[in-house]
């Protein structure tokens, strides 16, 4: 029979070792850490060995669980999901001649400023354009 004083350590252990614990950021550990020390875990944590080791997991997953945790993908590499940046350009010409575009990451200034530029006789050609722009990492061998 196992050392019920030795099961949250061995635990711990344990957990260190998971690919769980190392997708965790070093403040995330430590407020777990902290977490399994609270007065509210203390009272949870108890009874003989399989019963704290169980209790410490339950916590452990809540804790993710928290976190959103998703067996499945959870945490992968962020760089490797493609991103996408949005912005809004402002074309239009005054008295004929292109103005250099205006470019801008607030929809709704965009959309005033367009409104803006429209009014104003001496512009014509007056669009406004969203760019959307889909960046992905591609690995180089």
């Amino acid at each position: 029979m196992k050392d019920k004083e030795l099961a949250k350590q061995e635990y711990l252990e344990m957990i260190a070792k998971s690919w769980t614990w190392a997708k965790l950021t070093k403040q995330e550990q430590d407020k777990f850490l902290e977490l399994l020390e609270h007065p509210c875990s203390k009272v949870v944590v108890k009874g003989n060995y399989e019963q704290r080791w169980e209790a410490c997991g339950a916590l452990y997953h809540t804790f993710l669980e928290g976190l959103g945790y998703d067996p499945l993908h959870w945490r992968e590499d962020i760089m490797s999901q493609p991103t996408k940046t949005t912005h809004y350009e402002l074309n239009y010409k005054t008295y004929g001649e292109q103005v250099r575009p205006l470019t801008m990451t607030d929809v709704m200034q965009a959309r005033r400023l367009a409104h803006t530029a429209k009014l104003d006789h001496r512009n014509t050609e007056v669009t406004l354009t969203q760019v959307d722009i889909i960046t992905s990492r591609i690995e180089v061998r």
